[in-house]
């Protein structure tokens, strides 16, 4: 046998084992829907499984926040009022998160169609109670403050809704979006 299809049949016996290799040490499930880190797939919680973490996430990058910003004791009134409304605005996300997965999928590309602008509409509503919120804060902010909030809230996905996509951010070499 030729060394180079020697070489290459050693090779791909190398990758399919460190690919088994991360399986196992994963918890053995390769649909990557299972258990990571200790922590079950989204896909796989009950509701109110998936409402507490929900819950326990945003408390954790709220705390987070408010330990970056170092408020004073004249801004902790908005803080709360802020705070507040982010809190509410995740539980009516998982509210309605989890009221979609427990619908039936729309059958016709119509329907689908008139789900998604349906739910665009709900996202809009949603944006805009959010952003008078963070106007009413960010007011109460010093310049300092207002560059580690920017920050800090992008990162804990505020820009729309905590997915991982920046919105309208191409790359500067001109090849389309990138993902943080």
């Amino acid at each position: 046998m030729k060394t180079w299809i020697k070489t290459s049949i050693a090779a791909a016996i190398i990758a399919t084992s460190a690919i088994g290799a991360s399986a196992i040490a994963r918890g053995g499930d390769c649909d990557g829907m299972g258990m990571r880190d200790g922590r079950q797939g989204m896909q796989q919680m009950s509701p109110e499984k998936m409402k507490e973490r929900m819950a326990q996430r945003g408390e954790v990058q709220a705390a987070k926040l408010e330990l970056a910003l170092a408020l004073t004791p004249a801004q902790k009134p908005a803080w709360n009022d802020f705070k507040a409304a982010m809190k509410d605005r995740g539980e009516r996300m998982a509210s309605h998160m989890m009221a979609r997965n427990a619908e039936d999928r729309p059958v016709t590309v119509l329907d689908r169609m008139a789900k998604m602008e349906e739910m665009s509409k709900l996202r809009q509503t949603e944006m805009a109670e959010m952003r008078k919120a963070v106007e009413v804060f960010y007011a109460q902010l010093t310049d300092a403050q207002k560059t580690v909030f920017d920050a800090e809230f992008d990162r804990m996905g505020g820009r729309h809704g905590g997915g991982h996509h920046k919105i309208g951010s191409g790359k500067a070499d001109g090849r389309g979006a990138g993902r943080d």
